[in-house]
């Protein structure tokens, strides 16, 4: 099997990095580099990693950039496997991960055509207590346009799980380190534009959800991810389409936080996109009342029938 080169992007990660390094120096596929990126930590991060006497374990040091694209640039930068994973400091590795995504490659019919192996995961909290679980919703190989189509709508894919060629991440360039907290997101919608998708239906990592993360705060994400629309244009339905589904979400999640200024400058943008019928009636609601909206989406919720 393949070699494969893990990024793991640090900073202050004292508490929680001992965990995640040592669940990837104990994968059953043992053909691997473990390159951590420290981008300007000021606690014990530094010292806890050069404590490890592991020969596949490399640091990197860098100033703090503020955003985690741009150690994990440094890493892929640094790689040499076939391969690159990425964990972040917090994440969670369970030990046969790279084995069974390196076997539903190989065992793959379109091997040339895979741009991204990913999994289900867990989502753990601060104290690694199993909280909810990300389920993949299909399994097996996903063409590029209906992997890109879906994607448009939202991003699928757990970071943590994903492993992608490195000729395919040589193609599609660098994270984007303008896009802080969604720059995972730019790189699967490049990458999906021209490669399809592997999903393996077992969780295989655990997915870390603390307060203060990036991913935590959906309003300030979807936010960020009007950046990624903005880059795209909307050239196609299918981007209009994701991108009304992107600013539903910004809109969704400013009424639930009473942020009623961002959810009147969205319902001023998302008329022209095309909507689906339940997404039209808490936009018509929601514009003759936001106090009516934002109990008709906490109602919602509640049924099950919204989910940010």
């Amino acid at each position: 099997m393949s070699k494969v080169s893990v990024i793991m992007a640090t900073y202050n990660g004292q508490r929680v990095i001992n965990e995640s390094i040592k669940s990837i120096l104990a994968q059953t596929h043992e053909d691997l580099e473990l390159i951590v990126v420290d981008d300007g930590s000021i606690d014990n991060t530094v010292a806890l990693v050069r404590a490890y006497s592991d020969d596949r374990l490399s640091l990197l040091k860098q100033k703090n950039s503020g955003s985690p694209s741009a150690p994990r640039n440094l890493g892929i930068r640094a790689a040499k496997g076939e391969f690159i994973a990425f964990c972040d400091q917090d994440d969670v590795w369970y030990p046969e991960k790279l084995a069974k995504q390196l076997t539903a490659y190989e065992d793959a019919k379109h091997l040339s055509e895979i741009g991204i192996i990913f999994s289900s995961a867990d989502l753990i909290d601060e104290n690694g207590k199993k909280v909810d679980e990300s389920m993949v919703k299909f399994e097996g190989y996903l063409l590029s346009a209906e992997a890109h189509k879906q994607m448009l709508f939202g991003d699928y894919i757990i970071a943590c799980s994903a492993m992608v060629p490195k000729r395919v991440l040589d193609e599609a360039g660098a994270l984007d380190e303008s896009l802080v907290g969604v720059d995972d997101y730019d790189l699967w919608l490049r990458i999906t534009g021209k490669y399809g998708v592997l999903a393996v239906s077992e969780k295989l990592c655990a997915w870390r959800q603390t307060k203060g993360s990036l991913s935590q705060d959906k309003a300030k994400q979807y936010a960020r991810t009007e950046q990624i629309f903005a880059k795209l244009g909307d050239k196609s339905e299918d981007i209009k389409a994701g991108h009304g589904k992107n600013m539903l979400r910004i809109i969704l999640s400013s009424l639930l936080v009473r942020d009623y200024e961002t959810t009147n400058e969205y319902l001023d943008k998302i008329n022209n996109y095309p909507l689906s019928p339940k997404a039209k009636l808490i936009v018509r609601i929601s514009g003759i009342s936001l106090l009516a909206g934002r109990l008709f989406v906490m109602f919602l919720q509640q049924i099950g029938k919204v989910s940010l």
